[in-house]
């Protein structure tokens, strides 16, 4: 309320005396002195001031934690209006030390569980899982680690056991568009095949690779380097008597007849040949053999070759029949 005074011939006058100023500020102090006051326990700078269970007082926490609220509810929101500032982040979190820091911890009363990853000292992500055991990592240089905590790659995937990397496609549709990997080659062209993709032993030799340029190459090591006792096939007709090709259909496919072999008769190129006769694993599940039948070619060409060579003999002495 404005303060006003009246002079004696009842024109008010805007100055405001002191002793109606003073008894106007006593008016004030006593009303907030009837009032209850508020309490903070524990205040420290850069603490978060929370509610508490006794009545007019607050806490200074020096950690923050929230209870989640009704089930489908999240826990903690944040909501930021449109930032036109792209340097400026959504939600910063800084630390002054080049530790390993947990940004995102998610664990169960046992302690197991999982949790997001920086760290200073080589700045690097590391997720976590199952006890906080490391399952991915991207690396300073952006390359990503999967089994790996030494991404020398872009992706670098390692892990025991089978299936290190499945794809699978959940439309049958054909074309580039739908493929489960396409393999692009920037320099990749008819006069210069690109490497899309290189298979590397346990001793870290290159032993294959396929490379594509207007048509694609599928390569397994052959340099003369690599192999010793080297002997020419002699018995390439014998060998291929053995052979037994046939015609058949798999029985997920009944209405299609195909020309091949069955794995367990091609005894006379083993090599081509993956697996077992009739192998099953721990479960008694089947463990089903591979034919590789680039593998023929070899002794195909021996016997061809034995073959000419003969007809040629024959050749020769009908032509001396002829001649006489």
């Amino acid at each position: 309320m404005a303060l006003t005074k009246v002079s004696t011939d009842g024109v008010k006058d805007d100055a405001v005396t002191t002793d109606k100023l003073a008894n106007a500020i006593n008016t004030e102090r006593t009303a907030n002195t009837a009032k209850a006051s508020i309490t903070i326990n524990n205040n420290a700078d850069n603490r978060v001031i929370t509610g508490s269970g006794t009545a007019n007082t607050l806490e200074g926490e020096a950690n923050l934690t929230f209870s989640g609220g009704a089930t489908g509810d999240a826990t903690l929101t944040v909501h930021a209006e449109e930032n036109n500032n792209a340097s400026e982040a959504f939600l910063k979190l800084e630390v002054s030390n080049d530790f390993a820091e947990s940004i995102v911890t998610a664990h169960d009363s046992s302690g197991v569980g999982g949790s997001l990853k920086y760290n200073h000292g080589d700045n690097a992500w590391r997720f976590t899982t199952n006890g906080d055991s490391e399952r991915l990592r991207i690396d300073s240089s952006g390359n990503v680690g999967i089994g790996t905590t030494s991404p020398d790659r872009l992706l670098h995937v390692s892990k025991a056991g089978p299936d290190v990397v499945r794809i699978q496609q959940s439309t049958n549709n054909q074309g580039s568009n739908h493929a489960c990997i396409s393999l692009v080659h920037a320099a990749a062209t008819a006069s210069a095949q690109g490497v899309g993709m290189v298979f590397v032993n346990a001793s870290g030799s290159d032993v294959g690779s396929i490379r594509f340029g207007s048509s694609t190459s599928y390569n397994t090591s052959s340099d003369y380097r690599l192999k010793e006792n080297v002997t020419p096939i002699s018995d390439g007709i014998t060998r291929l008597k053995i052979l037994k090709p046939s015609r058949f259909n798999f029985k997920i496919d009944k209405d299609t007849t195909v020309d091949g072999f069955l794995a367990h008769e091609v005894t006379a190129v083993p090599e081509a040949i993956t697996g077992t006769k009739d192998e099953v694993d721990s479960d008694n599940n089947p463990v089903y053999q591979g034919i590789d039948q680039s593998k023929l070619v070899p002794l195909l060409t021996a016997a061809l070759q034995e073959a000419i060579a003969k007809i040629e003999v024959l050749e020769t002495k009908v032509a001396a029949l002829e001649a006489a």
